[in-house]
């Protein structure tokens, strides 16, 4: 009489085969590394929030918030009905943050995000006009092309 005995590992379990060992190690693998990944990304970034006021210190609702960042991307928010705002995840670096809303004067301030950290981007804005035309006046001098000498000088109030 013969009798065929199962292949044991040492723990008296049956041998594993050797593909599905493999596929195993490369599921966990990549699960490992899709974790690292995650893990590096969610911390090389930074942030800014604030609040947008007005002269007296009382908050500014709806008001628009745009944020330029150092490769030009441009990232647009509205304040809350308390006046705050927040810009999400940002790549470090300094940010020009500039505020609006009807009745005040356009307000822009320098912010730096660095990583894992939220920037403080909070603007006090000043009662006024949303924005202010300046108006440029010209007056017309002649100059004569004809004749090689000069026959008057020009003097800063002409031009």
């Amino acid at each position: 009489m013969s009798f065929k005995l199962k292949s044991q590992n040492m723990f008296g379990f049956p041998r594993i085969s050797a593909r599905f060992t493999l596929l195993a190690l490369v599921a966990l693998s990549a699960l490992l590394l899709c974790s690292a990944v995650f893990a590096q990304t969610s911390v090389s970034n930074g942030s800014i929030s604030g609040t947008v006021t007005d002269a007296t210190g009382a908050v500014v609702p709806n008001a628009k918030v745009t944020m330029i960042g150092p490769t030009g991307q441009t990232i647009h928010a509205t304040t809350s009905d308390a006046g705050t705002y927040s810009s999400g995840a940002l790549v470090p670096g300094m940010y020009s943050v500039r505020a609006e809303a009807k009745g005040f004067k356009t307000t822009q301030l320098s912010v730096d995000v660095q990583v894992n950290n939220t920037a403080n981007g909070s603007i006090k804005l000043e009662i006024g006009q949303e924005s202010t035309v300046g108006e440029v006046q010209a007056s017309e001098v002649g100059v004569n092309t004809e004749q090689a000498e000069v026959q008057g000088v020009l003097t800063a109030s002409q031009i």
